[in-house]
């Protein structure tokens, strides 16, 4: 087959959705199939050109303009790629896969689309009615006309339920890159890692507050944050953490190598996110395929993964007591416990291997293909 990925953004940026699409793209590459990516050529947060390769391992990728807002940016060039391809494959809710809907509709291409929620559109509660009268109205009517919809986690399924026929709907776990099975580290007691985009959805000054409630008591604790800062909050982070007295506590790295992430991560006593809404929840899984214990909120995969006690805990996002005392009995855990806790982890994260994604993935596209030949 020759399939098309379409993403809003894709690398150099890092994120959950981007993983997804290079590891797809890989798999899918490997079992035989012609695969590109097309893709935005400048950063949806700061509108900075991306400047990168025009392929990465062998696989093409098309940068293409766009205007617009960058919640919704519109880019129409994109549609002259479509009758290259057997099959098109858009990764998220947005112009995209509304416009290749669209385009179907009123008979400007016959292919079959597939696309993949990662989450839809309810991240954060910002502009809550237009998304609403968006949902109901719009995306109704462009999932009427996909093959496809593959949801990345069961509570994803559950939000796009009552807008999906039966027969279109699947869910499809993401992948874990086998960089994080792999890493070995020797745990340091007392630090506590947040990886992934520092940004305003992450919560991650409500991670420093729930900290705070703690530190007088362990004196080796410390919170390391690694991931892109795309809405420049670091600094403002790091000013919450001193103004809570945890300033000599808390680090911000940036971006890593996947290497150095693996091992960061693997080094960790605790993994801690305080996001309220994941489509999937990527660097929870990648915590514990590392074998780190997580205190995560009820988002995205958590509640399939997570058994509380076993292999880490839930909380709501909101420093309490309760909170408060789950997070010092678990840096009270003595290293047996820690290690079967580790072991625990590493075994819920290992189903979730891109082999398996990509054979399921193949299975859906190759379903998509045979529908439109017959």
């Amino acid at each position: 087959m020759r399939i098309l990925q379409v993403a809003r953004q894709f690398y150099p940026k890092v994120g959950g959705i981007e993983s997804c699409v290079l590891n797809l793209s890989r798999g899918l590459k490997a079992r035989g199939h012609q695969v590109e990516v097309v893709t935005l050529d400048r950063d949806l947060r700061s509108g900075q050109s991306l400047d990168a390769p025009s392929e990465i391992d062998s696989i093409p990728i098309h940068r293409i303009p766009y205007f617009g807002s960058r919640r919704y940016p519109v880019a129409p060039s994109w549609l002259r790629y479509i009758d290259d391809f057997d099959v098109i494959h858009v990764h998220a809710i947005d112009f995209f896969v509304d416009s290749a809907a669209l385009a179907k509709r009123i008979g400007v291409h016959h292919k079959p689309i597939v696309v993949t929620t990662h989450g839809g559109i309810f991240h954060t509660t910002a502009w809550q009615g237009v998304k609403k009268i968006y949902w109901r109205n719009v995306l109704k009517r462009t999932l009427d006309a996909v093959a496809a919809v593959v949801a990345v986690s069961d509570r994803d399924a559950v939000l796009f339920r009552p807008i999906v026929a039966p027969d279109k709907l699947l869910t499809i776990p993401n992948g874990i890159d086998p960089a994080f099975a792999a890493a070995r580290a020797r745990r340091a007691r007392g630090r506590i890692v947040c990886i992934g985009r520092v940004s305003a959805a992450k919560a991650i000054d409500k991670v420093i507050d729930l900290i705070g409630t703690v530190a007088d008591e362990f004196s080796e604790l410390e919170l390391v944050v690694a991931g892109p800062d795309e809405d420049g909050v670091s600094n403002a982070l790091q000013r919450h953490a001193d103004s809570v007295g945890l300033g000599s506590k808390v680090r911000f790295l940036g971006q890593l190598p996947l290497g150095e992430l693996a091992n960061l991560l693997a080094s960790a006593h605790l993994f801690i996110s305080a996001a309220q809404h994941e489509g999937f929840g990527i660097t929870t899984v990648e915590a514990m395929s590392a074998g780190v214990p997580v205190i995560v909120t009820r988002t995205g995969v958590h509640e399939q993964i997570v058994e509380p006690g076993a292999n880490g805990w839930f909380w709501t996002g909101v420093p309490d007591a309760e909170a408060t005392a789950t997070l010092r009995a678990a840096l009270l855990l003595p290293d047996d416990r820690l290690d079967r806790m580790q072991a625990s982890a590493r075994e819920s994260a290992a189903p979730f291997s891109w082999e398996t994604t990509t054979d399921r993935y193949e299975a859906v596209l190759e379903s998509a293909h045979r529908q439109t030949i017959r």
